[in-house]
């Protein structure tokens, strides 16, 4: 059998645990309650509702130790996470003249907050505050490691992303040609 509650019948309940009886009663489109009788209905009692108070005064919720956290105050905000999504841990690229790299952060970045992407140990300060993809090109052969950096306008690191680790692999110069390979 399903229970079909409406939020007038939640609220029907509730306001009559206090006041007097409930009446139930089950049809075709499930359970309902009210405070009026209704034919076939079965009269309940729900008895007294739940009800909590707080031991703070209404006045030390309000001291400013007690505010709730908002993305405007700086000294409170944090970002979940920032990760370099792009490119994936140990990938590898072949023959390729560049590589772009994405930061994701969450919450999503906030105005005035830049990403700054370390590769290799050489940080890369971002075009503009929104910039959330480095295009790094050109690319040189071998390991790289990237990680980001979430900065907000007085330089203060808010988040730091795992290193990512990539390999790009270029022909040599000074190796013979593959003879199975086309010019």
């Amino acid at each position: 059998m399903r229970i079909h509650f409406t939020l007038l019948t939640l609220l029907l309940a509730t306001a009559t645990a206090v006041a007097g009886p409930t009446y139930r009663w089950v049809d075709t489109d499930g359970a309902h309650y009210s405070d009026q009788p209704h034919p076939g209905a079965e009269k309940i009692f729900l008895g007294q509702t739940q009800t909590y108070s707080s031991s703070e005064s209404p006045t030390a919720a309000s001291t400013p130790s007690r505010k709730p956290r908002t993305a405007r105050d700086n000294s409170e905000f944090r970002y979940d996470t920032c990760a370099v999504v792009q490119p994936a841990q140990e990938q590898v690229f072949i023959e390729v003249e560049s590589v772009t790299v994405a930061v994701q952060v969450r919450p999503g970045k906030r105005t005035g907050d830049r990403i700054v992407l370390s590769l290799d140990g050489v940080p890369i300060e971002p075009a503009n505050s929104e910039q959330t993809e480095f295009h790094i090109t050109p690319i040189e052969r071998g390991t790289h490691t990237v990680a980001a950096t979430v900065r907000d306008a007085a330089a203060k690191n808010l988040c730091q992303s795992t290193a990512v680790t990539f390999q790009v692999r270029q022909p040599s110069v000074l190796a013979p040609l593959n003879p199975n390979r086309h010019h």
